[in-house]
């Protein structure tokens, strides 16, 4: 509410200027633009009505304004504004709001909370899914006794929850790799269809007669009516052709017609003309003209950029899953290194190593991904240090962070809980920890 109250005064100042510079200009916009081609559009059409109106279609000298008009627009484009301004800030204030509810995560109050956060990490609701996997961070982060209470919790149809939980964020995790690794490939219903189409065997429609039975050395009877006589000469004339095909079929014109086009090519056309309507130069200079255009302020619609290609890509499409993936290893890495002193029964140390390789899988997948992606040709505004947006950075550093915190964690007794000496070596590269 602070927030809201703080921000109503930049708001009122903002919409007061836009409104009263708006009434005041919009008069005068109006009358050298529009009122004209207004009054001449409602004359015709009424004229078509009503023929008792007169001929006179001259518009009055002085447009027909009031003083009061001036005030009544500014004053209703002031409440419009006011009420656009200030219900986006109040939903991006309550949007952005923690998922608590007085200092305690939101399924604090239900029956079953571990219960209600898990369906929420597996529901198939955008929304839900993103607060589920925001409340799983603020409880991993800055609440001890929930975090206890999801290592305790083993006895749960489905498995313990916390089981449920790191397979959720793990397949969030997984996801990234998924998605780059099936990039260029064709979808499962692509597929299907590319292979009953191939199931599905189609000829071609029979232009001739069908094959002859019997004697088939013996010359056909004449023909005796007009239909088969047509059938005949055409039989005859693809027979002709196929068994003297010409040699060239790419140019129809004789040799000697051939000479007299480029006589006549070379009397009419200069070499620079003859130059200029060649395919290489009529191309050449039909790419300079489309990438001036997506050069231009009217080709930024057209342009895949690399970012936009990655982030579509990496985080999924039309909703990005950005928030999702590192609230997932922040989780994990959280609830990891805590289970050290709070998980009683060790079911966390058995999966250290697969989330250690995951996020080693996923930071290299990445790193790859984001190196070896060519450039769209529409993006003609591309350098080389637009490889690593700013959400792939921070994905980047969130699996570094994390992995640097499981290497200090767990690095000290690998042996008993699992982990490879390769995966930690590489781990330890990562993180910057090597030495």
């Amino acid at each position: 509410m602070e927030k809201f109250r703080s921000q109503l005064p930049n708001i009122a100042r903002e919409i007061g200027s836009i409104s009263i510079g708006s009434s005041l200009l919009a008069p005068i916009i109006y009358a050298l633009t529009i009122r004209n081609l207004a009054w001449r559009t409602s004359f015709f059409w009424a004229r078509l009505f009503r023929y008792d109106i007169s001929h006179a279609s001259e518009l009055s000298i002085l447009p027909p304004y009031h003083y009061t008009l001036i005030f009544r627009s500014a004053w209703s484009g002031f409440l419009l504004l006011l009420l656009w301004r200030v219900s986006n800030l109040a939903f991006d204030i309550y949007v952005a709001q923690e998922p608590l509810k007085r200092g305690q995560p939101i399924s604090q109050d239900s029956r079953d909370p571990n219960g209600v956060l898990i369906n929420g990490l597996q529901s198939k609701k955008p929304l839900v899914k993103t607060f589920a996997y925001w409340e799983l961070a603020q409880i991993s982060q800055n609440f001890p006794d929930r975090r206890v209470l999801i290592f305790r919790d083993i006895d749960r149809a489905g498995g313990p929850t916390w089981g449920q939980i790191s397979s959720a964020c793990l397949q969030t995790i997984q996801a990234v790799n998924a998605r780059i690794n099936g990039y260029g490939q064709p979808s499962p219903q692509q597929q299907q269809q590319a292979q009953s189409r191939s199931h599905e065997v189609q000829s071609l429609p029979r232009i001739g007669t069908p094959l002859k039975e019997g004697q088939v050395m013996m010359n056909p009877p004449p023909p005796c009516s007009r239909k088969e006589m047509i059938e005949t000469k055409v039989g005859s004339f693809a027979k002709s052709i196929g068994n003297n095909p010409p040699s060239n079929y790419s140019n129809p014109f004789s040799p000697k017609q051939q000479q007299y086009l480029e006589a006549a090519r070379n009397k009419l056309l200069t070499p620079e003309q003859q130059q200029a309507i060649t395919p290489a130069h009529v191309q050449s200079q039909l790419n300079s003209y489309i990438t001036s255009f997506l050069q231009s302020w009217l080709g930024q619609p057209f342009r895949q950029t690399f970012a936009r290609r990655v982030q579509s890509i990496v985080f999924g499409q039309p909703y990005s899953q950005l928030s999702l993936i590192i609230d997932a290893i922040n989780s994990l890495t959280s609830l990891s290194t805590a289970s050290i002193k709070e998980d009683a029964y060790g079911k966390v140390a058995k999966d250290i190593p697969v989330i250690m390789r995951t996020f080693i899988t996923t930071y290299q997948t990445l790193e790859r991904f984001t190196a070896t992606l060519p450039v769209h040709w529409t993006d003609v505004h591309f350098s080389e240090d637009q490889r690593r947006s700013e959400d792939v950075l921070l994905v980047l550093s969130a699996l570094r962070n994390g992995l640097g915190e499981l290497v200090k964690a767990f690095g000290g007794f690998e042996k008993e809980v699992g982990i490879e000496a390769q995966d930690l070596r590489v781990a330890k590269a990562i993180a910057g920890m090597e030495g």
